[in-house]
């Protein structure tokens, strides 16, 4: 500070603040040395235009630095000093330079005169104004060398000192005399970026320098004033003892210059401190203050004045370690205190808070962010708008910065633990997961949201998810790790792309919130940061009150998965809740290191206290009527009573101020009066304060007034998402203004929408009120809830609320044709309908479903209300709800009427979710229509509606009760418990469950397996699924989640073949490759039993008996035995010695006593007892046996055997029971019967599950007429008159079916032994040619016998007849073409040989003259029949030939290529005539002229029919879609009106063409198919739209593949098949609200508008 000086004195400033200001406005703060200013300094300064400054002082240009002030006033510092320029001391020699003399060499290096030139204003980096700070001064802490030649003098410091703190002591006397300039001019600007600065004049620092002296002097002076704020003084004193404590130990030379920027700008603030300073300000100062004494009692205690200095130096390397986590925590209690936080691009600014005004603008620290989330440059996707991420719910109100969480904690409060948690936060080495526990009320939810607010603010928070128990989406733990991932990934484009990434390539992640919770971490957490995130890149995950989750089971599982998987990237996780024992036990689990935890109720009270009265402090002093009775003597006793009153609950303060500024009367008085109602406040705490609460509420009532405040207290208690006053209106049957005068009393602990909202919500402030309520220890009191008598309530108030408002057409739809988003009016229902409607359930079930609900519930269902109910939720967006509730009340009633019921109901909710979620009009014209076609007749029946869709359907024929194709090879089935699901484990290692009576996926995929699943087996009780892998593991599974009920049993070292539950369901038996049996424990998955005394080779099959006590084995080394389980050892001496093969599946007979195997191609059926064979071996089956099982009554057993045949025995004679059930196409992996008796399931390899019917009552099988080829259909070809069509299959049968029955015309031609690939009809329609192999067959149409003594030896792949019937051209692999006599079956003409490859397809021409091949070698050749030489050189060009066929002229041919094409070719000149054909998408398998020759129909493995025009290449009409596999054959009918096609799908189809369709005139169809094909369409989403897009009706998945849709004829194999009938279906579009009214009896159907099909309006011609 300059002072005013006589002739020969210097201008003498010591230990300054100094403000270097360029000509462009950059400025720099440094803190300076003694320094002299002398008379000759002025031009240099002028030449560099730079302004001084001292200790709040400012030369306002350089015209004006004459002028300074000082203690006695402003003086003229121009007079010249006869000493000359300034001198200053050089640094020691052999240590360090200190701070004031890195200065004494920067000014004099640019303000004393030298031989070294002044710098130039060129030198000086120019930086524009508001760009960026990039100047070219040292960063704090670094070392100035003096330029060569420079003149220093030394001046005395102690003089200089002692000089500074009279001037500084004047500066705090009178602060308003600092210059106004000083608040808006004066910008402190700190780069700590070491790497941007370049200058070489400086050098890093020594880690033995002192802390700034200046700093210090200010601090030292503070501590000495008088009359200074206290909270100054000991903020001063703590931080000079933490400065020199620091400066002595600390190492770490980057951590303490970051503190000494944050102590500079602390004692700024301090020395300039105002006396009118905000109450805001004062209260960060007292938090500080009290935090840094606190932190500086921990730093003393490394003092230890029995130390030597030297020893007090060399701490150990735990002290300093501590050192420097204290000095971390110190920077970010200062940065809590007084800084906000910016984060941008990597880097970080503080900025003084708002509440320190005076000085706000003077300071900015900017910071390298150092880990945090960097902004990527360059566009990106909006990549939480992706359907992928869509899959992972949708969850708000989860947010931190949510009003509705709470507020953060108050400026100055919580100061030391804020810190702490941020310096955890930024350490990558601390551990991974923080848990903040504590009691109800400590204000864990308060110091998560600031600390939340301060990691954003430092670019390291990540994503957040606030539970509670008040809404059901966020107290649900599957939810909480989906929702962080979305949030990270809608915040971090990389992350977002490898999550999707993740979402699109894992077959695991199909369903995400129902995956195991550590599958869930590892997939949509871990893997996308190891991708996304630096090593050093800190992201942090907030979960806050994580006990306010249902599941606790889910919660341990949560937390395991967070503990057991440490990342490899530096994410982190804060969790806070209540110290429950679902939470403690996981941390118990793991080694310490891997987390940190904190109480927060043990806490030091007395910080707590301190934290609490300035709480209460800061909230009381807005309140102007308590604040202006005290504001002379603030803050008053009654403060620091209630904080006293509190202890160390935040919850309690909070709610006494509610209580106490709540109120109706005065709040002055209830200020006053609140501590003196009792005499120990202190020892009551929230239970009393509650008390009192709602003593004061109830007093002085009516019992109606009593009624209805407990009564909203009870549906406060009880609702399951918080309710809006409007809804607790309804719910209450009161009004709006009723349930605000309800729960005015009750302000304190309700949180009420502010009057005139009333569709704002009611909610607690804190989950101890409900905990309070409900609590036993209330007894009688008024107040008291009883739970289960609050939700029987509030049910009966929902049914009230349904009964009233539901009705037919209560959601508003207008129109049939749109979905529901697409309504012309949005659709929308009362939200005390939504909240009855979505909730009802719950409460019955918390209620207790006695008599009294099960009779509710009966006639719930019973009527029309629970299809209205459907309705409601359809608008709600909740229809899975329905299903779900019925379920789970199904399962609290078990197996009574009423919970099959439900089931049923349930069912039906489930299996046509889509229609009625997506166009609840549908609800009526699809879904009921549907159900009422396809259920069973003892199944539960809906009231009918008129003016629908009829459904005619026939299911499944002969035995068949479902055929599924799942896609994947089927290793193993298992029926539930109750025959209603199915389970089944696949090739790709998932396990799914199925509707037996739909084939409908109802669960799963479970996802979690590497590998195949090799056998599934369900528990006794249903509820559990486990599985057994290639992978080596047992897993056990929710049957109702799709997620892992245990972690994954891991002990067995190669593949596990079998899995089985004991009857009692506590056991789980495994067998493996490994040649070991293992038992688990069911509930814990631990081993339960040692078996490690079995003796046998790989274990391919196991199962318990029906007394649990028994286990079997059945062995690669052709053995079986069984073993004791009580005993651990073999019941026989012997083993189970007769199969020549291994035994691959064994099991006991429900009475226990026998035990069947199955292995090389027998089964056989032992004693249990004696180990001896009760039956010959039952022998039948070709190949080996994979899978057997016994019938519930242990009268039969089944068998499924690689023969691909499914046989049924019976167990008593060892005969076969039934003919061979024969429908797969390869081998047969796993048999069982039902557990009812009445169907046997079978799963094999080629991907299908096949379910039959088993006669209960006669104990057979039923037997049926053929129905339909059991594999691929290869051929088929229409007889001459039209009427019949002929098929060929791998299943080694050709079939003859009548089109116009739709059915079989004969039983099926069964004397191949080999594949049929070609069929023929003779032109007089009596034969039948068949080919396959090396053999052709000819039959006799009428009597289905031969019509040759003997088949035709020769190659036989494809045949044609001849046009006058007299010869069989045949061609195969052998590259010939052969003809044959058709009545005698010899050779009629040597073979025609000139093709190099498999001849694929041969036809004669119309006049017989000619033979046309195709052949694999790439060419179609013409032969001459009378000749038997090609008549002209091969038609080349192609790819393989597939097909060929000559046009009805006879002038061209037409070929079907491999390469997806088709070729017409010339027969005079062998030259194409048209252009290639091209639409196709896979190989064009076969092609056929139609009758007038202007049309050429093909299909393809494209699973697509398709016609051509002739004359011009394109396509005649859209393809015909139908076929679910590849096609192979088609033909068309004589009169050219109709298609056959053949398929892989093991179907034939037969389509009308739009010609014969026109032919109708003006009568309208009675029946969809019998409209043009294309009039309407499936798509995949199962809609059966017309050409405008209207929505006609929704398809059952299952019933695609049967469905006759327009311009489809017939459909001719054993698959359920479907017609919709259109006669009566007139209710519709705008008119569908009539279906509900009954039609006018004797009304012709004609005056009611049909579906809207528009008519084609161009035919094909057959002329």
């Amino acid at each position: 500070m300059s002072t005013a000086m006589t002739e020969g004195q210097r201008d003498v400033l010591s230990e300054a603040k100094i403000r270097l200001y360029h000509e462009n406005s950059v400025s720099v703060r440094l803190t300076c040395p003694s320094l002299v200013l002398g008379p000759d300094d002025r031009p240099r300064l002028q030449s560099m235009k730079i302004l001084v400054f001292a200790v709040g002082v400012e030369a306002r240009g350089i015209d004006e630095l004459g002028l300074t002030r000082s203690k006695s006033g402003w003086f003229d510092s121009n007079r010249r000093s006869p000493s000359g320029p300034v001198q200053m001391d050089p640094p020691d020699r052999h240590e360090p330079p200190r701070k004031r003399d890195r200065f004494k060499g920067w000014f004099t290096k640019h303000l004393t005169k030298s031989s070294t030139s002044s710098p130039s204003r060129s030198q000086e980096p120019f930086h524009a104004k508001g760009s960026r700070l990039r100047t070219p001064h040292p960063p704090l802490g670094t070392t100035a060398k003096p330029r060569e030649g420079t003149n220093q003098a030394s001046i005395s410091e102690g003089d200089a000192i002692e000089n500074l703190n009279r001037d500084e002591q004047d500066a705090l006397d009178n602060p308003a005399s600092m210059p106004p300039q000083l608040a808006s001019t004066d910008r402190y600007t700190v780069d700590i970026n070491r790497e941007r600065y370049s200058s070489p004049t400086y050098e890093a620092p020594s880690t033995g320098r002192k802390v700034y002296e200046g700093v210090k002097t200010t601090l030292r002076a503070i501590e000495r004033a008088t009359d200074v704020f206290t909270p100054l003084k000991s903020t001063a004193a703590a931080l000079l003892v933490i400065c020199d404590t620091i400066d002595a130990y600390g190492e770490n030379r980057e951590e303490l210059e970051r503190l000494l920027k944050r102590v500079d700008v602390v004692s700024s603030i301090m020395a300039s401190w105002p006396t009118d300073a905000s109450q805001g300000a004062e209260d960060r100062f007292s938090g500080l203050s009290r935090t840094l004494v606190d932190m500086q009692k921990l730093l003393m205690r490394k003092v230890d004045e029995n130390r030597s200095k030297l020893e007090r130096t060399m701490l150990t390397a735990q002290d300093k370690q501590e050192v420097l986590k204290l000095t971390r925590e110190i920077e970010l209690a200062i940065e809590l205190a007084l800084f906000e936080a910016t984060a941008t691009n990597e880097r970080r600014t503080l900025q003084i808070v708002d509440g320190i005004g005076w000085i706000k603008d003077r300071f900015r620290i900017i910071e390298e962010t150092n880990g945090a989330l960097c902004n990527v440059e360059g566009a990106i996707e909006f990549l939480w708008k992706s359907e992928l991420l869509k899959k992972l719910g949708s969850i708000d109100g989860g947010e931190y910065n949510n009003p509705e969480r709470g507020s953060e904690c108050v400026p100055g409060t919580r100061l030391s633990l804020l810190s702490m948690l941020l310096a955890w936060a930024e350490d990558q080495l601390s551990p991974h997961l923080f848990w903040l526990n504590g009691l109800a009320g400590t204000g864990k939810t308060a110091v998560a949201k600031t600390l939340c607010s301060k990691l954003k603010e430092r670019g390291l928070l990540g994503a957040t998810h606030f539970c509670t128990i008040k809404e059901s989406e966020l107290r649900n733990v599957y939810l909480i790790i989906p929702t962080l991932a979305k949030i990270l990934a809608q915040e971090n484009p990389k992350f977002g792309a490898a999550l999707q990434q993740i979402l699109a390539d894992d077959g695991s992640c199909r369903n995400p919130t129902k995956m195991q919770l550590k599958d869930q971490y590892a997939k949509f957490i871990l893997r996308p940061a190891e991708q996304a995130f630096r090593p050093d890149e800190i992201v942090v995950l907030c979960v806050d009150a994580l006990d306010e989750c249902d599941d606790k089971e889910a919660i341990e599982g949560f937390l395991s998965a967070i503990l057991s998987q440490a990342p490899t990237t530096s994410i982190k996780f804060f969790l806070t809740s209540r110290p429950e024992r679902a939470l403690r036990q996981p941390f118990k689990k793991f080694d310490s290191t891997q987390h940190k935890s904190l109480r927060l109720h043990e806490i030091d009270a007395k910080d707590v206290h301190a934290d609490i009265t300035l709480f209460l402090d800061n909230y009381f002093k807005r309140n102007p009527e308590i604040y202006e009775q005290y504001r002379q003597n603030w803050p008053p006793p009654e403060i620091e009573k209630i904080a006293d009153y509190s202890g160390n609950l935040f919850i309690v303060a909070s709610t006494a101020i509610k209580y106490i500024t709540s109120s109706n009367t005065s709040c002055l008085d209830r200020f006053q009066e609140f501590t003196q109602r009792t005499s120990d406040l202190k020892s009551k705490g929230v239970d009393d304060l509650y008390r009192r609460i709602l003593s004061e509420a109830f007093s002085d009532l009516e019992e109606g007034e009593v009624k209805q405040i407990h009564s909203g207290l009870s549906l406060l208690v009880t609702a399951q998402k918080p309710l809006s006053v409007h809804d607790y209106g309804k719910l209450l049957g009161t009004t709006a203004r009723k349930v605000r005068g309800a729960f005015n009393a009750l302000h304190s602990v309700v949180q009420l929408p502010e009057d005139g909202d009333d569709k704002g919500s009611i909610s607690i402030f804190h989950a101890s009120f409900f905990d309070y309520l409900t609590s036993e220890k209330l007894g009688t009191q008024r107040w008291a809830v009883v739970v289960s008598v609050a939700h029987s309530a509030t049910a009966e108030a929902c049914f009230r609320i349904m009964d009233s408002l539901l009705c037919f057409g209560v959601s508003g739809a207008q129109t049939s044709y749109r979905s529901n988003d697409d309504q012309p009016t949005l659709l929308s229902i009362a939200t005390e309908l939504v909240y009855a409607c979505t909730a009802w359930g719950e409460h019955v079930i918390s209620a207790g479903v006695d008599d009294h609900w099960q009779s509710k519930l009966r006639d719930f269902l019973s009527g029309s209300m629970v299809l209205h109910w459907l309705e409601a939720l359809s608008v709600a967006k909740d229809v899975q709800y329905a299903y779900t509730i019925l379920w789970r009340l199904a399962k609290v009633l078990g197996p009574t009427e009423l919970g099959s019921l439900l089931s049923e109901v349930g069912d039906f909710a489930h299996n046509f979710r889509t229609p009625i979620s997506h166009s609840v009009p549908h609800l009526y014209l699809s879904a009921l229509p549907w159900y009422a076609a396809i259920k069973k007749p003892t199944q539960f029946s809906f009231p009918g509606f008129k003016g629908v869709p009829k459904l005619h359907h026939r299911p499944l024929g002969g035995r068949h009760v479902l055929t599924l194709n799942a896609g994947l090879s089927i290793l193993s089935v298992a029926f539930s418990p109750d025959s209603k699901y199915f389970a089944s484990g696949d090739c790709a290692g998932f396990v799914r469950i199925f509707n037996v009576q739909t084939g409908q996926e109802v669960g799963g995929p479970f996802t979690g397996h590497a590998d195949a699943v090799l056998s599934v087996a369900f528990s006794p009780d249903g509820r559990k699924i486990a599985s057994g892998s290639l992978d080596k593991t047992v897993r056990v599974w929710d049957a109702q989640t799709a997620q892992l009920a245990l972690d994954p049993f891991i002990g067995h070292t190669d593949n596990i073949n079998s899995v089985g539950f004991s009857p009692d369901g506590r056991y789980i038996v495994s067998g493996s490759d490994d040649e070991t049996v293992r038992v688990w424990d069911a509930q814990l998955g631990q081993p339960a039993l040692d078996l490690s005394a079995i003796q046998t080779r790989e274990v391919r099959s196991v199962g318990f008996s029906p007394n649990g006590r028994y286990i079997v084995i059945g062995s690669s080394d052709k053995t079986i035995q069984v073993w004791d389980t009580q005993a651990c050892q073999p019941v026989l001496d012997r083993l189970f010695i007769g199969h020549t093969g291994s035994v691959r599946s064994v099991a006991f007979s429900p009475d226990g006593k026998k035990v069947v195997s199955g292995g090389d191609d027998t089964i056989r059926v032992w004693d249990a007892q004696t180990g001896l064979p009760v039956l010959d071996p039952l022998t039948g089956h070709r190949d080996g046996v994979q899978s057997v099982a016994f019938s519930p009554d242990g009268s039969h057993i089944v068998s499924g055997s690689y023969d691909k045949t499914v046989r049924v025995w019976d167990a008593k004679t060892g005969q076969p029971a039934m003919v061979p059930f024969i429908g797969h196409s390869h081998s047969v992996s796993s048999v069982a019967f039902s557990p009812d008796g009445r169907h046997v399931m079978s799963g094999s390899d080629d991907g299908t599950i096949i379910i039959q019917v088993w006669d209960v009552q006669t104990s057979q099988a039923t037997s049926d007429p053929w129905w339909g080829h059991t594999d691929y259909v290869t051929s088929v070809a229409f007889s001459p008159d039209g009427r019949y069509i002929v098929s060929g299959s791998l299943d080694k049968t050709v079939g003859v079916w009548d089109v116009q029955e739709g059915q079989t015309a004969l039983d099926p031609y069964t004397g191949h032994r080999d594949f049929v690939f070609s069929v023929a009809f003779s032109p007089d329609g009596r034969h039948v040619a068949s080919s396959s192999g090396e053999t052709i067959h000819l039959w006799d149409i009428r009597t289905g016998k031969m019509a040759l003594d003997t088949p035709i030896v020769g190659n036989g792949s494809r045949v044609a007849f001849s046009p006058d019937g007299k010869h069989i051209v045949s061609a195969s692999k052998d590259k010939t073409v052969r003809v044959w006599d058709a009545r005698t079956g010899k050779p009629a003409l040597e073979p025609f040989k000139g093709h190099t490859g498999y001849i694929r397809s041969v036809a004669f021409s119309p006049d017989g003259r000619y033979i046309a091949s195709g052949s694999d070698d790439k060419t179609v050749r013409v032969w001459d029949v009378e000749a038997g030489q090609p008549t002209m050189a091969p038609f080349e060009g192609h790819t393989s030939v597939r097909s060929v066929a000559f046009s009805p002229d006879g002038r061209h041919v037409a070929s079907g290529l491999r390469d997806k094409t088709i070729q017409l070719w010339d027969t005079q000149t062998g030259q194409v005539t048209m252009g290639t054909f091209k639409g196709h998408k896979d190989v064009v398998n076969s092609v056929a002229f139609s009758p007038n020759g202007r049309y050429i129909a093909s299909c393809s493995y494209d699973n697509t029919v398709r016609v051509w025009d002739v004359q011009t290449g394109k396509a005649a009409l859209d393809p015909f879609i139908g076929h679910t596999r590849g096609i192979t054959s088609v033909a068309f009918s004589p009169d050219g009106s109709c298609i056959a096609s053949g398929s892989d799908d093991k179907t034939v189809r037969v389509w009308k063409l739009p010609q014969a369709l026109g032919a109708r005139g003006s009568q309208e169809p009675l029946f969809l198919h019998e409209y043009s094909y294309g009039c309407a369409t499936i798509g995949e989403d199962g809609w059966l739209q017309n050409t405008n897009g209207d929505l006609l009706m929704w398809i059952p998945p299952f019933c695609h593949e049967g469905l006759y849709v327009c311009g489809l004829q017939e459909i001719l194999a054993n698959v359920p098949t479907t017609k919709i009938e259109l006669r009566d279906a007139v209710f519709h579009g705008e008119h569908w609200l009539r279906c509900g009214e009954d039609l006018p009896l004797g009304q012709p159907a004609a005056e009611y508008e049909h579906w809207p099909l528009t008519r084609p309006t161009t035919y094909l011609s057959q002329d």
